[in-house]
C-alpha cells in the first residue's frame, strides 16, 4: 500500500544522465541489438533544473516497468495515472492518490517534453 504523496521512485539516485548525444549513441551501440532497441525506447529528455538545458536520461531499473495510463495511451479500462513527478525537471515520482497493494504503477509519459533536436539527436 502506498499513501498519496508518498515517494514512489527516486530517479535522482538511479537514473543515468548522458552528458551528450554521442555518449548516448555509444551506450546504445554497445548493447546487444535486442536490448539496444528496448533501451532506446526507455530514454526521455528533461532539464535537470528549471530553465536548464535538456539532457537524455534512462532508467535501467524497476522504474522502466512503469507504464503510462489514461485515455491518451489507449487504455480502454480507464486506468488513471497514479504516480508523477512534481515538475518536468524533477526525478522523484510521488503517488497522486492512495495506491492499493497489487495495483499497477502508472505514470504520465508526457510529463517530459520530447524534441530530440534539443539534445543533439534528430
Amino acid at each position: 500500500y502506498i499513501k498519496e504523496g508518498e515517494l514512489v521512485h527516486d530517479g535522482t539516485v538511479s537514473d543515468i544522465i548522458f552528458p551528450n548525444a554521442m555518449k548516448f549513441r555509444q551506450f546504445v551501440f554497445s548493447l546487444p541489438r535486442d536490448f539496444a532497441c528496448d533501451a532506446a525506447e526507455w530514454v526521455w529528455m528533461q532539464p535537470l533544473e528549471k530553465g536548464g538545458d535538456y539532457h537524455l536520461l534512462i532508467g535501467i531499473n524497476i522504474s522502466a516497468l512503469m507504464n503510462s495510463g489514461g485515455k491518451d495511451w489507449h487504455d480502454e479500462e480507464g486506468k488513471t495515472v497514479n504516480t508523477v513527478p512534481e515538475s518536468g525537471y524533477e526525478g522523484k515520482f510521488y503517488a497522486t492518490r492512495d495506491i492499493e497493494e497489487g495495483e499497477e504503477i502508472l505514470t504520465d509519459y508526457d510529463v517530459y517534453y520530447t524534441k530530440w533536436s534539443l539534445v543533439g539527436l534528430g
